[in-house]
């Protein structure tokens, strides 16, 4: 009997210790497939405990990178090719070429993307990710690659609307979890969630909210691409948006913020920031 007593004893040990390492790992899971990482080619789920994030991700030549897919011209699908483009993309996979493996995109919702990196989902997630401290509490922040700035879209007919202030007690859309939504949020306003940028401007239009807050760059484009005349850009932030990469929060991965950061210094030097921005904004907005 306490032969038997014993070898449960050590079975259950054995459990909790094979609980405890799959807790402690910064996994990146390829979600797809939801396979266990040896089986999926993943990187960190059984990864040898000396090595950090940067050495998993290079060891399995690939990086996950979570993006909205449905955000022009940061993150969207051609009409012609359903290819996803966009300058969030290109940045992206600019960035894995400089760390020496291929950027593997993973299509979620932001509140998604920003979960799955805190999670360990993803490696990255490359979305226009405005730099706030309430983030800064949950995700390590690469250096900053854009500098935009938050404005408030309204129909031209409303001239009630010429300020963030303006926005108390009225109605706005964006997308859950970004700072647009916080932004709305802090001046009072009621946010409903929507998915899309293109949702986001059909709500104002036909009248379901009064306004959305959304990138200067974002709301241009949408303008200038649909031949619109009934919207208008009522106010713009003060202050630029920092738009940077979030990583999971830890030491773990350290070695791989820097590398980022010396890739997008690099690109930043060779022009190719400036490159990808002129092709999609017409303007560059990857300096201050």
């Amino acid at each position: 009997m306490k032969k038997k007593i014993a070898m449960v004893l050590v079975s259950v040990v054995a459990a909790f210790s094979m609980m405890a390492c799959g807790a402690d790992s910064a996994a990146s899971t390829d979600t797809g497939a939801n396979a266990p990482a040896a089986e999926a080619g993943e990187t960190s789920q059984n990864a040898d405990s000396a090595e950090d994030h940067l050495a998993r991700v290079k060891a399995a030549g690939k990086i996950t990178v979570a993006t909205e897919g449905v955000w022009a011209p940061f993150t969207y699908h051609d009409e012609n090719t359903d290819e996803l483009v966009g300058f969030d993309v290109e940045v992206a996979k600019a960035i894995a070429e400089k760390l020496g493996v291929e950027a593997q995109f993973e299509e979620v919702a932001f509140d998604g993307g920003l979960t799955g990196v805190a999670t360990g989902t993803f490696d990255m997630m490359a979305n226009g990710v405005g730099v706030t401290e309430e983030r800064k509490e949950t995700y390590d922040f690469t250096d900053p690659y854009v500098y935009d700035h938050a404005v408030v879209i309204t129909l031209a007919s409303n001239d009630t609307i010429n300020s963030f202030e303006d926005l108390n007690g009225l109605k706005t859309a964006n997308s859950a979890g970004s700072t647009y939504e916080s932004m709305g949020i802090e001046n009072g306003a009621t946010v409903s969630n929507v998915d899309t940028i293109g949702e986001t401007m059909t709500l104002v239009l036909n009248g379901t909210v009064d306004a959305t807050i959304n990138s200067m760059t974002t709301a241009q484009d949408y303008i200038n691409t649909t031949g619109t005349t009934e919207l208008r850009i009522a106010a713009v932030a003060e202050d630029a948006t920092l738009c940077a990469i979030p990583l999971k929060k830890g030491a773990d991965n350290d070695s791989l913020r820097e590398a980022i950061n010396k890739a997008i210094a690099e690109l930043r030097a060779e022009g190719k920031l400036t490159e990808i921005s002129n092709k999609y904004f017409g303007a560059d907005i990857t300096a201050e």
